[in-house]
């Protein structure tokens, strides 16, 4: 199975994802064939991103905030399971994520709605002159082989679960 960083970035949340192919076939297929399997793999995945979350969480505090962003990540599982996501629900993880101190987002010196069209063009939060990612990006990009590993030896034991 391979496993890759993903980002994407949905409403007001960043998120950050670790994605496992073929892993949805496999839970989809578990799900009707033994629900204590499923859950068993389940509960091992969200084990496995556990890293991730710890990371992320110590590149955040390295910011200088008010705590709010170490705060408000968490890791969330999508797609039933097969995506597991390092979200962060501070409104301004962008800025906290990429900005170099003192950065403003990008605004038109025109009417409120050109700035509205603007924010949601170049995307609300990301600085003018950014600097590389500090807390999620790194966190996931950095815990990808030890999530991988983490991931394939909960495979393992739900296969040793299934064959014993």
């Amino acid at each position: 199975m391979n496993t890759e960083a993903i980002a994407f970035k949905y409403g007001d949340f960043a998120n950050i994802a670790i994605h496992v192919d073929g892993l949805s076939s496999l839970l989809r297929f578990l799900e009707h064939a033994d629900a204590d399997l499923e859950q068993a793999l389940k509960d091992g995945l969200r084990d496995a991103a556990q890293p991730v979350l710890s990371r992320a969480r110590a590149n955040a505090r390295a910011i200088q905030d008010d705590g709010t962003f170490v705060e408000s990540l968490s890791i969330a599982s999508t797609k039933k399971g097969a995506r597991w996501v390092l979200r962060s629900s501070d409104r301004q993880a962008g800025i906290k994520e990429f900005a170099r101190p003192g950065a403003v987002t990008r605004t038109s010196k025109g009417t409120p709605l050109a700035d509205t069209r603007i924010a949601k063009r170049s995307g609300v939060g990301v600085p003018l002159r950014a600097n590389a990612p500090r807390a999620m990006v790194p966190a996931v990009n950095d815990s990808a082989p030890e999530v991988a590993s983490r991931v394939q030896a909960a495979l393992d034991r739900v296969l040793e679960a299934c064959h014993g």
